[in-house]
């Protein structure tokens, strides 16, 4: 459920809520408004609505021929809960978030920060220990912290609606988490001392199965107010990061034969590690 408001100039704004009726939306309020900064007066069009009117909402806005970013916003607002004329069964409907929503979540998650750094190193140190004492409490408990999921939906979203920018910040923010974990895989392993007790890789093809599910629930989920996406990232994130952790704890113990490193480069954990939530 959504609150939607559309900020426009004076006068537009009972055209933007004859948008909003024309899509079923049962009412639209229209406030008068002062935008200090620019001093000019506008109108703000504000509906509650289920995500997937939200959505259709936004989309029918930004298409309007009215609509210009520099003279208008939208702003989108997640509820609890809506009390109304309307069906609760109706207006309860999960998907799908708006695109607005869905794009500017992967470009807030995406930005490299201190905070961002020290998840993405600490996870690594917690995974590498797992490894080493083949503790799948430990692996999973670092998976909550690993922030792979985010950032790899940031780069194929990016790429498939063309925004260059978002695409090309999670792949910086993906070179950063790789970064930190081949560090924690180093940094454990240069403190425990060999061997590694954990040798559950799987199969290239099974391994493949495994990421193709995760990747479409992990895809669907963004989408989904009901998506229940930090469970998703606890599978996906140690599918992610269990090789370049991997890889940091070989470059102190040794790394094992070519057919071995080949296998592993393309073997996450096996299932019941990789989707444990």
């Amino acid at each position: 459920m959504h609150e939607i408001r559309v900020k426009v100039p004076e006068g537009v704004g009972g055209e933007i809520a004859a948008v909003a009726l024309s899509l079923g939306i049962e009412e639209a309020s229209v406030v008068r408004v002062y935008v200090h900064g620019p001093n000019r007066p506008a109108e703000q069009v504000s509906v509650e609505v289920s995500t997937p009117l939200g959505k259709a909402f936004v989309d029918a806005v930004m298409a309007h021929e009215q609509f210009d970013p520099e003279q208008c916003s939208i702003t989108s607002r997640e509820l609890r809960a809506i009390v109304s004329r309307s069906p609760v069964r109706e207006v309860t409907r999960p998907m799908v978030e708006p695109a607005i929503d869905v794009f500017e979540d992967l470009w807030q998650l995406s930005h490299i920060t201190p905070s961002y750094v020290a998840r993405a190193f600490s996870a690594a140190l917690l995974l590498g220990y797992g490894m080493m004492e083949d503790n799948p409490i430990a692996i999973v408990v670092a998976a909550l912290f690993l922030p792979f999921l985010s950032i790899v939906l940031a780069v194929s979203f990016g790429l498939w609606s063309e925004d260059v920018g978002l695409a090309w910040q999670g792949v910086r923010a993906l070179i950063v988490s790789i970064l930190c974990s081949i560090a924690g895989g180093l940094i454990v392993a240069a403190l425990h001392g060999p061997p590694m007790q954990f040798h559950a890789f799987q199969k290239p093809l099974l391994s493949f199965g495994i990421s193709a599910v995760i990747a479409i629930a992990a895809g669907l989920a963004t989408a989904d107010d009901a998506g229940r996406r930090y469970l998703i990232g606890v599978a996906a994130a140690v599918q992610y990061a269990v090789f370049p952790v991997w890889f940091g704890i070989a470059l102190v113990i040794g790394f094992p034969d070519a057919a071995t490193i080949r296998q592993r480069h393309m073997s996450p954990l096996r299932p019941e590690i990789g989707t444990l939530n």
